[in-house]
């Protein structure tokens, strides 16, 4: 007699069922992470995320790579300073991987959040790169590095931390209204360069008249002077 687990007994499909989805989870080697550790794993961290789920057939072509990649940073010679953390998100998870995928208002799967986690991770952006361990390693070294930003002022050139700290010790209201003063100049700067156009644009204009008259004289001039020759070879005849 052989006994069967009961939690193999399911109406589910091929791929669906629990053992099945565990096995999957179970075999990430990316820091799994929920709304419960997000924000204490990702703390001062550059971050590769990979929102998933476990019967997601183009979330299981990418697996191999995303683990590789994984363990290519879980290795101290490949993550030095320890700050990059390449992390993986179960949507299906419920309560926390569901709660992480609407907080990140995650709509396909599989999706892949990339960038400085700081902040609860408002500065992330989608990776939309081919999904190989080559082209995620490629991509990740050179963009997984630190930028200026309101969490890294260290990464910050000094004009821009300058920069940045005045906008840092404004209250909202003048924030807002640095906001309108840079869109207005930034709308001043395109009708400028549109008059410039148009200036050039006329004076282009003028110009190929004038070639196009220049040409136009020039072939009169050498038609007279091939009928004049034709006429003297004729008087010679």
């Amino acid at each position: 007699v052989i006994l069967h687990n009961v939690l193999s007994f399911t109406n589910e499909p091929p791929g669906r069922d629990p053992i099945s989805i565990d096995k999957v989870r179970g075999a990430e080697r990316a820091v799994s992470l929920t709304s419960d550790n997000f924000d204490e794993l990702t703390k001062g961290k550059l971050v590769f995320i990979k929102f998933y789920s476990p019967h997601c057939p183009h979330c299981k072509e990418m697996a191999s790579a995303w683990n590789e990649l994984a363990d290519y940073y879980q290795q101290p010679e490949n993550n030095k300073n320890e700050d990059i953390l390449i992390g993986s998100i179960d949507c299906t998870k419920s309560p926390a991987g569901k709660a992480l995928c609407g907080r990140f208002k995650i709509m396909g799967l599989p999706t892949i959040l990339y960038g400085d986690a700081n902040f609860g991770g408002v500065y992330l952006e989608e990776y939309r790169g081919d999904k190989s361990f080559t082209d995620f390693k490629q991509f990740a070294s050179q963009t997984l590095v630190p930028k200026c930003n309101p969490g890294s002022l260290d990464a910050c050139a000094a004009d821009e931390r300058v920069e940045m700290e005045s906008y840092i010790a404004m209250g909202y209201h003048e924030l807002d209204a640095k906001i309108k003063q840079v869109k207005q100049r930034e709308i001043d700067t395109k009708a400028f360069y549109a008059d410039q156009f148009g200036k050039l644009q006329d004076r282009y204009n003028e110009q190929l008249a004038e070639k196009t008259s220049y040409v136009s004289r020039v072939n009169d001039d050498v038609r007279m002077i091939k009928e004049v020759i034709a006429l003297k070879v004729k008087a010679d005849a």
